[in-house]
């Protein structure tokens, strides 16, 4: 339990025990679950919640700032059980307590909860409890289609659940925090929970600035809370959402099943290397498999891509296809992104497969490069040959 500013508090666990976020993205640097409580003169406001599991620490954090049946609303910002999941206790707990949010909110609370004691919040509604007002700002698909804020109006104070979130368990406060460290947690969340919907960031961010101009705090659901640079996490995902490559970036993702696709990957990266280029790779082989998440992470802000598949059963590897997939799927801003697909084959090409989806996920500028067996140097002239500049 922290104060976070005048009578708000942080509520907060770290889940160190989680291995996959969403039951998908890997993240050994853990994930927190940011709940807030504020005291007023008629009783305690709860924002949000957390993970299930938690739900007797929960209960004992709350009961170090107030007691559990003096809350009188909760807030439910976005009704995803890792931040809903401790709502069944707050209602049988506080029974006075009124739950408030997205009305798509209040259809989950129901289905997954038995919670009936809702009132939906219109965009723009005003709530006023104690003498402090809240307003309710729909944000849409950040990233469900229940997510709202609340500004605490007077205060300054911004309240985003998953909006403005990171991975990782780092201090309470941005001002205890290496935010340039945290900088790679924020694009890492950004991409693999928001991605998908990234179109809906700048979208979301200016209906944020128009409810709550220039906030003294932002305190989202996940990770660092910032109360002295909150305009740092703003430009964070902006930054991310814009697309904007880093220059001279270049990031080689490959599945090798005998070593050919490895092997053309590590020309092709020593070459790139010669001519000034940074170069990531992520090689996934019969004894390594890199995370998802950190290829996600740094193809979202590649200047060239290039992917290396070999061929399975007469067509492109299976776990090619997939990291295809999740980059069509996370990533739909790269979409004009210089891609070469890398494919070797023994006795039948198969990387037009992975050329054929990526364009039809809406990918411009995706070239095939295919060699049967390994690559030689003609074949890496081809594949230089066909790179952005």
């Amino acid at each position: 339990m922290e104060r976070v500013a005048g009578d708000l508090y942080l509520l907060r666990v770290d889940d160190t025990a989680v291995r996959y976020f969403e039951a998908m993205w890997e993240v050994p640097e853990g994930v927190t679950y940011n709940a807030y409580l504020l005291l007023t003169a008629e009783g305690a406001v709860l924002f949000d919640g957390w993970k299930r599991e938690f739900g007797e620490l929960f209960a004992e954090a709350v009961g170090r700032v107030a007691d559990l049946r003096d809350i009188r609303v909760a807030v439910v910002h976005h009704a995803e059980p890792d931040h809903s999941g401790t709502a069944g206790l707050v209602a049988e707990a506080a029974p006075r307590a009124t739950f408030v949010g997205h009305p798509v909110a209040g259809r989950i609370l129901r289905s997954h909860y038995g919670i009936e004691r809702f009132k939906p919040v219109a965009d723009g509604e005003a709530l006023e409890i104690g003498g402090v007002r809240l307003r309710f700002v729909h944000a849409p698909w950040l990233h469900w289609p229940d997510t709202i804020v609340t500004a605490v109006e007077g205060e300054g104070l911004l309240l985003t659940c998953d909006i403005f979130g990171s991975y990782s368990t780092p201090p309470p406060f941005d001002d205890q925090t290496d935010l340039a460290q945290l900088s790679r947690y924020v694009r890492k969340y950004v991409v693999t929970v928001i991605g998908h919907y990234i179109d809906w960031v700048p979208k979301g961010v200016e209906r944020v600035r128009a409810a709550l101009p220039g906030p003294r705090v932002i305190a989202p659901a996940h990770g660092t809370v910032y109360r002295s640079r909150p305009s740092w996490v703003v430009e964070e995902y902006l930054r991310v959402a814009s697309g904007q490559p880093e220059r001279g970036k270049a990031v080689l993702v490959g599945v090798s099943a005998y070593g050919n696709v490895g092997r053309a990957l590590e020309a092709l990266g020593e070459a790139l290397r010669a001519r000034g280029w940074r170069v990531v790779e992520y090689l996934f082989t019969d004894r390594e498999r890199p995370p998802a998440s950190e290829v996600l992470t740094d193809a979202s802000d590649a200047e060239l891509l290039a992917l290396g598949v070999s061929t399975y059963e007469a067509s492109a590897h299976p776990l090619a296809e997939h990291l295809a997939k999740l980059i069509a799927w996370k990533l739909p801003h790269r979409r004009s992104m210089p891609l070469l697909v890398l494919s070797s084959y023994g006795w039948a090409p198969a990387g037009k497969r992975l050329l054929e989806l990526l364009r039809s996920q809406g990918f411009t500028s995706v070239k095939l490069v295919e060699f049967e067996g390994r690559l030689f140097e003609r074949g890496l002239e081809e594949a230089l040959a066909a790179l952005p500049g």
